[in-house]
């Protein structure tokens, strides 16, 4: 076998196995939970429309406990934010006692601390 072509099956072998295999650089996989959240909590997150916020202990409510969801705002993509409001998910993973930490990336949106009240008190 030609020496330029053994060349091109090894690298071709190892751009492959780079694509394919992103955890063992220790990268977590949370694929499964994205598309359970975004299911399960789609009247919650979806981008526009009225804020419908999850009832603790609803379908909603037990997925994002079960997921690791700074992991699922980390993975949104822009493809996923034409369906998804980052900052609905954030809500929504806050009121179902599972927030994600502020500094953290969603999708396209950095986590902000809360806003103080402003109901009169100083």
């Amino acid at each position: 076998m030609d020496v330029r072509v053994m060349l091109q099956v090894v690298v071709f072998a190892l751009v492959f196995t780079m694509l394919a295999k992103h955890q063992v650089w220790g990268e977590k996989d949370c694929h499964d939970d994205k598309v359970s959240v975004m299911l399960k909590c789609k009247n919650s997150i979806k981008s526009g429309g009225p804020l419908v916020l999850p009832r603790p202990g609803d379908k909603c409510c037990t997925t994002v406990q079960a997921s690791d969801m700074a992991c699922v705002c980390h993975i949104l993509s822009t493809d996923d934010e034409k369906k998804v409001d980052p900052k609905r998910l954030v809500k929504v993973a806050d009121r179902c006692g599972k927030p994600v930490p502020v500094g953290s990336d969603c999708g396209s949106w950095t986590v902000a601390p809360p806003q103080p009240s402003s109901r009169g008190h100083p």
